[in-house]
């Protein structure tokens, strides 16, 4: 153990009316072989409050009476002063209400002097000075905390601001092209040769994922901004699934996959916005297409949920490649990209699960996952029943 002498000294304020009790009290620490004290004795109430503002101390040591005042007054007019050194409340009147009172008027510890001695004299020094520490280290980790929330805050309403950009300086021209790609398809420029109509056709589809893409910034940006509405009414759920896989089948037979449905007899209705499920439906079918091989199967199922009466469960199983195990928590996120995608496909923006999943909340529903490397992958979402 180290000489007092080479410590570093813990700088005592004692304010007490009484002499002997200051002489005692000042044995008491002296008497100490862990700590070294510096002690400066207050002999009044004033006195007191004047070396306390000069935030020299470390800790104060504080008598209940100081004449005609009282400690809980001395604590009640330091409270003006920030930044002074915590105090230590000793009293010869131990209670629990003055207990709380002098906690409550801002004491950071209360030692009855009738159970006083140099070791929990000692122990309650050492947590009041660690105890302010910790307080210290807090303040200074929430500030930053605050200081880095503001940050992302920030960081977030830009990249809102860029979606809202891009979606405004994209969606026309896009639409312009799309446009004249069907007036050339439709022969109104005169006829194609089989080459031209290959190459027209390769134009089509990339004006088609561009505008997905932008499709889905546009609904993040309303997702994030709360001013996405949705038209929620009591509609029928086979027609909706249909209508996505004949708008995904042409793909489906161009890579030699096989869409399949499984849909349980006498479904009831369900609570929905038409056009958001059916978008939902695109994504997540379309996500089976990307990721699964020709001559695999997608089988789309619908069925009243087991473990949650009153809900619709729409499944959809791929025999495709699979998303590894440690990926499948991110999967969901805004802007997420599955690492090393053994597809070699392009990954997109990373929204339309995203966009998927925030739909299936403000329909008051949950998606989930389960997926086998190397096996396939299964999505489902739940619908509330009408």
């Amino acid at each position: 153990m180290s000489h007092p002498a080479a410590q570093t000294a813990i700088k005592v304020l004692l304010v007490d009316d009484d002499e002997d009790d200051a002489v005692i009290t000042q044995a008491l620490l002296a008497q100490s072989s862990d700590s070294h004290f510096e002690i400066e004795w207050a002999c009044s109430y004033e006195a007191g409050l004047t070396r306390l503002k000069e935030h020299r101390h470390d800790i104060g040591l504080l008598d209940y009476n100081l004449g005609s005042r009282s400690g809980l007054d001395f604590l009640q007019e330091a409270q003006t002063d920030q930044g002074h050194a915590p105090i230590i409340m000793l009293t010869g009147e131990g209670n629990e209400t003055l207990v709380l009172k002098a906690l409550e008027s801002g004491a950071i510890d209360y030692l009855p002097k009738r159970n006083i001695s140099s070791q929990n004299l000692q122990l309650a020094i050492s947590h009041a000075i660690e105890k302010i520490r910790l307080q210290a280290e807090l303040t200074a980790y929430q500030g930053q905390l605050e200081r880095t929330n503001r940050e992302l805050q920030q960081r977030n309403d830009e990249i809102q601001r860029f979606y809202d950009l891009v979606v405004h300086e994209l969606k026309t021209p896009l639409a312009t092209a799309s446009e004249f790609v069907n007036l050339l398809l439709e022969g109104h420029a005169g006829t194609l040769s089989a080459e031209q109509t290959d190459y027209v056709h390769l134009i089509h589809g990339s004006c088609g994922h561009l505008n997905r893409n932008i499709n889905d910034l546009h609904e993040v940006a309303r997702l994030k901004t709360e001013k996405l509405n949705l038209d929620i009414d009591s509609e029928v759920l086979p027609s909706v699934i249909f209508d996505a896989l004949r708008a995904l089948n042409p793909q489906a037979q161009a890579k030699g996959i096989f869409l399949q449905t499984s849909l349980a007899p006498d479904l009831p209705n369900v609570m929905m916005d038409v056009q958001r499920v059916r978008l939902i439906l695109l994504h997540l079918v379309g996500n089976a297409l990307k990721y699964t091989e020709p001559t695999g199967t997608i089988l789309v199922t619908a069925d009243e949920d087991s473990l949650c009466p009153g809900r619709i469960r729409i499944a959809i199983a791929d025999t495709g490649i699979g998303i590894a195990q440690d990926q499948l928590a991110g999967i969901f996120e805004r802007l997420y990209q599955v690492e090393k995608d053994p597809s070699g496909l392009s990954r997109g923006l990373g929204l339309g699960l995203f966009v998927s999943r925030e739909l299936v909340k403000l329909h008051n529903g949950t998606m989930s996952v389960t997926s086998t490397l190397g096996k396939g992958s299964t999505f489902s979402f739940t619908l509330p029943c009408a």
